[in-house]
C-alpha cells in the first residue's frame, strides 16, 4: 500500500540532507526522509566550519557562501566544537598577504591581526590573523541537527537500502522499495550520488575522486590553523589529537606511501615529528561537478528541466554543497527551486 503521498522525499540524511529537509519544513512543506543510515562522506572529513577566509582569493563564490550562512551554524556548532572558536591564518612571507587581505575585506570576512609570536606553538610565521573559522566534531553536529530537524516537523527518517529507480514512461523516480510517494524526490546522497544516478540510468556531469589527510594521535592543537602561503597545511584540532591535510598536486593525490610522506615532511617542518605509526593516512570521497565553469559553493540541478548532459526526470532534484558549511546555501537553492 502506498504512503500518503508528502511535497518533498529527501534521500539521504547527512548534514547536506538534513539542512534541506528543516528549510522545506520551515517553509511550510511536507517532508519525509529515507536513508540507509550509513555515515557518509561528509561525516568523516576534518570537521572545519569554514568562514570562506581560507578561500576567498581563490574560490569567492565557495567563501561568499561560507561567509553569508556561517552564522546559521551558530547554535548548532556551539556543543559540538573542538578546540577554539576561533582558527589562524598564517604566512610565511608578507607577499601573499594583500591578495587575502584584499578579498577579506571586498566580502566582508572578519580576520584580525595578532601577534605572530602568540600564534600557536609553531616556529612563528611572518604574519598571523585570528578568523571566525573552529572546528567541529561532526557526529556531534550531525546529532544536533538531527534534533533540529525533529523539532521542525521532520519526523525521523525511514531506513532502507537506498537504490533510485526510474520509470521510462513517466520519467518519474523513486527510491527503490520505498512506498513513500512525493511530488519532488530530492537526491542528498554526496559521493554516493553518481553511482546512484547511472543505476537507475541517468545521464549526469558529476564525478568523484579521492582526497588524502592524516590524524596524527596524541598531539594537542587549540585552535584551526591554516598556513596560507608555502605548503598550504591545515591543522585541525580532534578529539584525541590533530588532523591535517595538504592540498592535492596540480589536482591530484598520489599513493598513499607519498601522501604519507608530504603530511610527515609537513609537520617536521612545524617542529612536530611523529614516531613510526602515530601518523595515519585517510582517504576520503568527494563528488563534484566535471564542468569547469559549474558554482563551486553549490550544485542543484533540477531534471524537471534539465541542463546538458542530464535525462530529463519528472520529480528528481540533485543536490551537492561545495562544502558541508556551505549546506544551508544549498538548501536555500533546492527549497527555492521546488516552491
Amino acid at each position: 500500500m502506498l504512503d500518503e503521498r508528502v511535497d518533498v522525499l529527501v534521500i539521504g540524511t547527512g548534514l547536506c540532507g538534513l539542512a534541506i529537509a528543516v528549510t522545506a519544513a520551515r517553509r511550510g512543506l511536507q517532508v519525509r526522509c529515507v536513508s540507509n543510515e550509513r555515515p557518509g562522506a561528509s561525516l568523516a572529513n576534518f570537521g572545519q566550519l569554514h568562514s570562506g577566509a581560507v578561500y576567498a582569493p581563490v574560490l569567492p563564490a565557495v567563501a561568499r557562501a561560507c561567509w553569508q550562512h556561517h552564522d546559521r551554524w551558530r547554535a548548532l556548532i556551539e556543543p559540538a566544537q573542538v578546540g577554539d572558536s576561533y582558527g589562524l591564518a598564517l604566512f610565511h612571507a608578507i607577499d601573499a598577504l594583500d591578495r587575502y587581505h584584499d578579498a577579506w575585506t571586498r566580502i566582508g570576512i572578519d580576520a584580525v591581526e595578532v601577534d605572530p609570536r602568540t600564534a600557536g606553538p609553531f616556529p612563528p610565521p611572518a604574519a598571523a590573523f585570528r578568523i571566525p573559522d573552529r572546528s567541529v566534531n561532526l557526529p556531534a553536529l550531525h546529532a544536533r541537527l538531527l534534533d533540529l530537524a525533529r523539532a521542525s516537523g521532520v519526523p525521523p527518517a525511514r531506513r532502507l537500502d537506498v537504490t533510485l529507480r526510474r520509470d521510462p514512461t513517466s520519467t518519474l523516480v523513486w527510491p527503490g522499495q520505498s512506498t513513500q510517494r512525493a511530488h519532488v524526490v530530492v537526491l542528498a546522497t554526496g559521493a554516493d550520488t553518481p553511482l546512484l544516478l547511472s543505476r537507475a540510468g541517468i545521464r549526469h556531469t558529476l564525478g568523484v575522486r579521492r582526497i588524502a589527510w592524516g590524524r596524527f594521535i596524541g598531539v594537542d592543537a587549540k585552535s584551526l590553523t591554516y598556513w596560507l602561503d608555502g605548503d598550504l597545511l591545515a591543522i585541525s584540532p580532534d578529539v584525541a589529537g590533530i588532523r591535517i591535510g595538504l592540498p592535492a598536486v596540480e589536482g591530484r593525490y598520489d599513493t598513499t606511501e607519498a601522501e604519507h610522506d608530504r603530511l610527515r615532511a609537513a609537520l617536521d617542518r612545524r617542529g612536530i615529528r611523529p614516531g613510526d605509526g602515530d601518523l595515519d593516512l585517510l582517504w576520503g570521497t568527494v563528488c563534484e561537478p566535471t564542468n569547469p565553469h559549474a558554482n563551486p559553493s553549490s550544485t542543484v540541478i533540477d531534471l524537471r528541466d534539465p541542463p546538458p548532459g542530464w535525462t530529463p526526470t519528472a520529480n528528481l532534484v540533485v543536490a551537492l554543497p561545495g562544502k558541508w558549511s556551505t549546506a544551508w546555501h544549498c538548501a536555500d537553492q533546492v527549497v527555492d527551486a521546488i516552491v
